[in-house]
C-alpha cells in the first residue's frame, strides 16, 4: 500500500535542500509547493496530475489555496520585525494546518499514467497559458534539483 501524501510530504520535506527547492519554485515561478509535493508523489506510482482535474479542483478550492498564501504572506510579513517576530512564528502551524488540508484534498484526486513524461513539467504544462510550451531553462533546472533531492529519478 502506498504512502499517505501528507506523511510523504513532511518526510521529504525535511530532507536537506528539499525545502529550499520547494520554495525557490514557489517564489521564482508561482508554483504551489502543495502541488510540487503532490506530483512528486504521484510519480512514483507512475501517474501525473490530470489537467482537467486539477483545473476544476483549483477553481473549487481557490479560497484554501488564496487562505494558504495569505498566511504565508502575513507570517513572513510578521518574522521580518523584531517586534511582531514571534507572531509570525505563532501563525506558522495555522499555515501548515492548512496546507496539510491542501495536501489531504489533492491526495484524492486521481492522477493519469506518466507515459514516458517527466512529473513536474506535466504540472507546468497545466499552469502555462499554452500547455506545450516547455517551461524556462532556469524553471527546468529548479524542476530537476527537487526531484533530484527528492531521490526521484526523472524520465
Amino acid at each position: 500500500m502506498r504512502e499517505g501524501l501528507w506523511s510523504w510530504a513532511v518526510r521529504e520535506y525535511q530532507k536537506p535542500a528539499v525545502a529550499d527547492a520547494c520554495l525557490e519554485l514557489q517564489d521564482q515561478d508561482g508554483a504551489s509547493v502543495c502541488e510540487l509535493l503532490w506530483c512528486a508523489w504521484l510519480a512514483q506510482s507512475d501517474q501525473a496530475p490530470n489537467a482537467q482535474g486539477l483545473s476544476e479542483f483549483r477553481r473549487f478550492r481557490r479560497g484554501l489555496y488564496l487562505a494558504i498564501e495569505r498566511l504565508r504572506g502575513a507570517r513572513r510579513l510578521l518574522e521580518l520585525d523584531p517586534l511582531t517576530r514571534e507572531l509570525g512564528t505563532r501563525t506558522r502551524p495555522l499555515e501548515i494546518d492548512t496546507e496539510a488540508l491542501l495536501l489531504t484534498q489533492l491526495e484524492a484526486l486521481p492522477g493519469e499514467p506518466l507515459n514516458g513524461r517527466r512529473p513536474l513539467d506535466c504540472l507546468h504544462a497545466i499552469d502555462a497559458a499554452i500547455p506545450s510550451l516547455a517551461p524556462s531553462e532556469a524553471t527546468q533546472r529548479r524542476y530537476r534539483q527537487l526531484m533530484e533531492r527528492l531521490g526521484a529519478a526523472e524520465v
